[in-house]
C-alpha cells in the first residue's frame, strides 16, 4: 500500500457509554475477553455471543476510569441485550452516544505520522489501546494497509470533527476513501464484519477472533462450547480468504474438491479489477491454493492468505 487513506465509520456503527460501578464487570461476565484486568488507557476486543456462542456482535472496549466507551457495529441490538442482563444489584448505566463522537479511521504507511500529531504516543500504542489529548481520543487499531502500515481509531467530539477533518485534508499522505475502498481494504486483510461474518450463523473462533476471546476467564454466555470447540481443537468451518475470477452473489455457496460445501460472505473489486472476498469452509478444506467453484456460476475462487487471518490462526 503507497498511499494512505482515511474513512469516516461514524454512521457504520454507533458508540455505547458505560458508567457507574459495575460498568466492566457486566461486559466481563456477558461477553468472551477479560475486561477485569484492562487499566486505563487500554482497550480489548470482545465478544457477546447468544447460547449456542452464536455471534452477536464483536465490540471495542476502552477503559476510560469513571467511565468506558464501546464501539459497536449494532450499538441498538448490544444495549439491549446487556439491559436484560442487568440484575438488581447491578450499578451501571449505558447510554448510546454515537451523535456525540465522530469516529474517523487512517489505514497505510502514513497513519502513524498523522496520530502523533494528535497524540504524541501513538507510536507506542498497542492494539486497542489509546491515549486522549485536547478531547480527542486516539486509539490503536488493525493494520488493514498490509505489512509496514498502520491502523488508528480517532473517536472526535462532533464539535471539533470540521477541524478535525481539516487537518487531515493537509495530510498529503492520507487521502478520503468511500464505504467500498473500506470493504477492499478490510476484506484483503480478512477482517469479519456485521452482517457478514459477524452473525448468529457462526461462533468466534470459526470467524478467526481468537485475540477477542480469554481462556482462563469465568463463566460467560457461550463459554463451554467455545471452550470445548479449543479444547478439542476441533471447528466445524473456518475462515477464509478467497480470490475470484468473476463474480458471485453473497451467500453462493463455495464447492470444494472433496464435495464438502462452504458459503461465500463478503466480495468486493480492487481498483485493478480483481475481486477479492471471504468466506466459510471445513477446515480440512481451507488450504492456500486450494480451487473452489462458486455454484451457479462460471466463476473460481481460490484460497489465499490474509495477514489478519494468519496471524489468528498462527497464535492458536
Amino acid at each position: 500500500m503507497t498511499q494512505g487513506v482515511w474513512f469516516d465509520r461514524s454512521t457504520a456503527g454507533g458508540r455505547l457509554e458505560l458508567t457507574d460501578q459495575h460498568r466492566l464487570d457486566l461486559v466481563h461476565r456477558m461477553s468472551t475477553n477479560d475486561l477485569n484486568s484492562l487499566k486505563i488507557g487500554e482497550g480489548c476486543a470482545t465478544v457477546f455471543t447468544t447460547a449456542l456462542a452464536r455471534i452477536i456482535d464483536r465490540v471495542i472496549v476502552y477503559h476510560r476510569g469513571e467511565t468506558a466507551l464501546m464501539l459497536s457495529a449494532q450499538p441498538q441490538v448490544v444495549q439491549n441485550w446487556l439491559r436484560r442482563h442487568i440484575f438488581w444489584q447491578d450499578r451501571v448505566k449505558i447510554k448510546d452516544v454515537s451523535g456525540d463522537w465522530a469516529q474517523i479511521e487512517t489505514y497505510g504507511p502514513d497513519s502513524l505520522e498523522f496520530a502523533t500529531q494528535i497524540s504524541p504516543e501513538a507510536a507506542t500504542l498497542p492494539l486497542h489501546h489509546w491515549r486522549e489529548q485536547d478531547g480527542i481520543i486516539t486509539a490503536r487499531t488493525y493494520p488493514l494497509g498490509g505489512e509496514g502500515t498502520h491502523g488508528f481509531i480517532f473517536l472526535v467530539p462532533v464539535p471539533m470533527l470540521d477541524t478535525f477533518k481539516t487537518r487531515l485534508g493537509e495530510c498529503t499522505g492520507l487521502l478520503p476513501g468511500d464505504d467500498h475502498a473500506y470493504e477492499v481494504m478490510r476484506i484483503g486483510a480478512g477482517l469479519p464484519a456485521a452482517g457478514h461474518e459477524l452473525s448468529e450463523s457462526y461462533i468466534p473462533l470459526e470467524a478467526g477472533l481468537w485475540d477477542s476471546v480469554s481462556f482462563r476467564k469465568g463463566c460467560y454466555i457461550g463459554q463451554e462450547i467455545i471452550a470445548r470447540m479449543e479444547s478439542r481443537n476441533k471447528l466445524a468451518k473456518t475462515l477464509i480468504a478467497l480470490q475470484l475470477d468473476g463474480d458471485a452473489p453473497l451467500g453462493a455457496k463455495l464447492l470444494a474438491p472433496d464435495g464438502s460445501e462452504g458459503i461465500l460472505t463478503s466480495i468486493a473489486q480492487r481498483e485493478d479489477g480483481v475481486r477479492v472476498g471471504l468466506g466459510f469452509i471445513k477446515p480440512q478444506t481451507a488450504e492456500t491454493g486450494t480451487l473452489l467453484q462458486v455454484e451457479g456460476s462460471a466463476s473460481t475462487a481460490v484460497i489465499t492468505t490474509a495477514p489478519l487471518i494468519t496471524e489468528r490462526r498462527i497464535s492458536v
